[in-house]
């Protein structure tokens, strides 16, 4: 794509990485976002800053980290951060098993025979795809679909940097959205129907209540984002030069005899997982003999694990590179290895956010806005629009969208139940505020992954790089998912089966 002289947005994405790329690596970054907390905390707590939980109607006080209890809490949770950091887990226990398929040769073995061929287009927007729905499995979408898509990409000749932050604003920016009920849509419906019973004691939320919406919204959503990737972030990143090589040598015999094996492995264990949650009585299923939500879905990370552990030493064993179970166990030890700087990169982000959650700061400033939009006086779409305005600021300081929509749903359910608006409606507007900015905010946990994996094919690439790939996606996401909202509710179209807009 060429830009005209003087484009203004290609100007803005520039400066936009040059001033990220000055910053000091993400790790110091993040210990000296610790420090304006601390700070930060402090002067809030002296001025004796408060406000009320709209939830709990408890008082919503800031607590200095410059304090006693400050010290304590600093000096006595740093082990505990760190290992209750929400990806750590997930992703030291996947990369064990996906290791071994990577080692072994097995993923660009899938690469070359399949993805590869595949026309560009369809690959992007098949990622953006799988990414929007990938939400089902939770945080493990990103820690699986970032660097698959960055081989993707680069198996066909692309960049890989584009390839991973397009497999990363799949999952973060289309988080709310899916073509399936999911986990998400159980949990925001139970806090949609607490708030709605402030005025009707009947009311009733269901996870089906914004089916139609949600589900147009994953196909929009899915061309938008392949646009923006195709038109504006590939041509921006131009092509890779890196020292990262994929392996792309013919497919040779014994390869082609691992990979009917792994396809025979993965036709067993589908059948075998069917068979176990299928019936009612499943142990995998819900005491309802339902699997939304389920152990079944609790239990993704670990089928993963024992889906990519076989299929990786199947191949392995056949092309030969795994003769003994050493072998198997030094793949493993060599993905760790490589993941050593995540791993760095972790432990400053995990500090950060737990001062930040600590302090109360997050809670704060959510209360805040939602009295600020209470009080504005705007009504209909206005209203609504405003509220996603709202929440999309809210939402780069909250990243946890249940936590957010527990300070949130309490005040504007009841508010706009109040002007004959339906509180399933809220919701599904609260859910584009929800995604959309999830990808720039470095108060997610996945940010600093996604950063992490771009550095592992340019090592100098910082802030500045992520924040230029991802800005263009995140605005392009929030602006055209708002004015496919404002069509749907000018068309007076069904947000769900039997649910209306009043």
């Amino acid at each position: 794509m060429r830009y005209p002289a003087g484009f203004t947005v290609k100007r803005i994405l520039k400066a936009i990485e040059r001033v990220g790329d000055k910053l000091p690596h993400p790790f110091i970054l993040f210990l000296v976002l610790c420090v304006g907390v601390a700070v930060l905390s402090w002067v809030l707590a002296s001025l004796g800053i408060s406000a009320i939980n709209p939830k709990t109607g408890d008082a919503v006080v800031v607590r200095s980290l410059v304090s006693g209890d400050g010290l304590v809490f600093a000096l006595t949770s740093v082990t505990r951060n760190y290992a209750n950091f929400p990806p750590l887990g997930v992703i030291l226990v996947l990369i064990l098993a996906i290791g071994i398929a990577d080692k072994t040769g097995l993923i660009a073995a899938l690469m070359q025979v399949s993805v590869a061929k595949a026309p560009r287009r369809l690959a992007t927007l098949a990622i953006f795809l799988v990414g929007i729905c990938g939400n089902i499995v939770s945080d493990a979408a990103y820690i699986i679909l970032i660097p698959l898509s960055a081989m993707i990409f680069q198996a066909m000749g692309r960049n890989p940097l584009v390839g991973v932050v397009t497999g990363y604003v799949a999952v973060g920016a289309g988080y709310d959205a899916n073509l399936i009920i999911t986990p998400v849509d159980v949990l925001l419906s139970g806090i949609s129907t607490d708030a709605a019973r402030m005025i009707d004691a009947n009311a009733y939320v269901s996870p089906l209540d914004n089916y139609y919406f949600i589900a147009a919204s994953t196909v929009i959503l899915s061309i938008v984002g392949t646009f923006i990737i195709e038109r504006i972030v590939e041509p921006m990143a131009g092509r890779y030069h890196g020292d990262v090589v994929l392996d792309m040598s013919p497919v040779s015999n014994m390869k082609k005899k691992g990979l009917r094996r792994v396809g025979v492995a993965t036709f067993i264990f589908v059948v075998v997982v069917l068979a176990i949650v299928s019936f009612s009585g499943s142990p995998l299923r819900n005491a309802d003999g339902g699997l939304v939500p389920s152990p079944f879905l609790k239990s993704i990370v670990a089928l993963l694990v024992i889906f990519f552990a076989v299929i990786g030493w199947i191949f392995g064993v056949t092309v030969g590179k795994i003769k003994t179970t050493r072998d198997g166990i030094a793949m493993m030890v060599a993905a760790v290895s490589d993941l050593a700087p995540v791993l760095v990169l972790f432990f400053g982000v995990s500090q950060f956010l737990a001062w930040f959650k600590w302090t109360h700061l997050g809670e704060l400033i959510a209360v805040a806005g939602s009295h600020a939009l209470d009080v504005s006086g705007f009504g209909g779409i206005p209203l609504l629009v405003s509220f996603i305005g709202l929440a999309t600021v809210m939402n780069i300081f909250i990243t946890s969208g249940s936590a957010q929509w527990s300070l949130m749903a309490p005040v504007f359910i009841p508010m706009m139940m109040l002007i004959d608006i339906e509180p399933a409606l809220v919701q599904a507007v609260y859910r584009i505020a929800d995604s959309a900015t999830n990808i720039i905010s470095p108060m997610s946990p996945y940010f600093a992954v996604c950063l992490s994996f771009l550095q592992r094919y340019r090592k100098e690439a910082g802030i500045g790089t992520l924040a230029k790939m991802t800005l263009p996606v995140s605005v392009g996401f929030l602006l055209s998912w708002t004015l496919f909202l404002v069509v749907w509710l000018e068309l007076k179209l069904p947000i769900a089966p039997g649910i209306g807009l009043h």
